[in-house]
């Protein structure tokens, strides 16, 4: 005697997988966008291997740029470099920022996060600094910021070898232009559009829930020359890298359980958004 399968029997099955699909179905969209951050995440210890190797061959490796060797104002930026280097805050080298309609955008300084900052003027055009930011796969990064702050003569409007230029209309109407590297620097949605896509849950930075901006941050490792090794984090406005009084920091936490500073866990123990 043949057996088959009845109508409502097959109808129940189908019913049965696309239920057990809608509850996987996000739960494998969240895995992957966390193992993009963690591959995120691990560039940040490239970057800091790359400069602790520098400071394996000469200790005083990070003070090798030229806006702290030479000029008039070259005592006073290496003042600044060290205070900030031994600081709660760290280094604030250069400036991501995301938005959810737009490609990343990289800069030196902005005013709702490190204002006036001339700290990414240490990349330069080669050195310690420049060739870290290569070797760690941060390559088009260095010629933005020094277009930008200065360092490099260029138009924000044209595009250049190593990055994308690209302009729209802000909400006032003005032509305002981002610049991007041509080789992504990051691969998760939360390094390229943001904490989420409508950033609403966004209120570190004076209200604004467009955009979102991080530095990427430099310290001595807790705070102390003397250790001659960095630590690397990505900071959000007023955070820090790591209180003196309780060893936590603030640097960016994902939603996935991803911290993103060299410190580990604890560089994100004190996280606000």
């Amino acid at each position: 005697m043949k057996h088959g399968f009845t109508l409502i029997e097959i109808m129940v099955v189908i019913v049965v997988l696309g239920v057990l699909a809608g509850v996987g179905a996000p739960k494998l969209i969240g895995y992957s966008e966390k193992v993009k951050e963690k591959a995120d995440m691990m560039k940040l210890y490239y970057l800091r291997d790359a400069l602790n190797r520098a400071l394996l061959e000469s200790e005083v490796a990070l003070y090798q740029s030229d806006f702290v060797t030479s000029g008039e104002n070259a005592a006073k930026n290496l003042a600044t470099l060290k205070n900030k280097l031994a600081s709660e805050t760290g280094v604030d080298l250069f400036v991501i920022e995301m938005h959810p309609n737009r490609e990343q955008n990289i800069q030196h300084n902005h005013p709702s996060i490190n204002s006036g900052s001339e700290m990414s003027k240490i990349i330069g055009s080669t050195g310690v600094w420049y060739d870290a930011l290569r070797d760690a796969g941060f390559e088009g990064v260095a010629d933005i910021v020094a277009l930008r702050n200065g360092t490099r003569s260029g138009k924000l409007d044209q595009d250049g070898e190593t990055y994308r230029a690209y302009s729209y209309k802000d909400d006032a109407g003005k032509t305002q232009y981002r610049t991007t590297p041509k080789n992504p620097i990051f691969m998760s949605k939360l390094l390229n559009r943001g904490k989420n896509d409508e950033l609403k849950n966004i209120t570190s930075q004076n209200g604004n829930n467009t955009n979102y901006r991080l530095t990427m941050s430099f310290q001595w490792t807790d705070g102390k020359e003397s250790n001659h090794s960095i630590e690397v984090a990505l900071l959000p406005a007023k955070a820090k890298m790591r209180n003196k009084s309780n060893k936590k920091g603030g640097a960016l936490f994902s939603d996935n359980g991803v911290c993103f500073s060299t410190y580990g866990d604890i560089g994100c123990a004190d996280y606000q958004y």
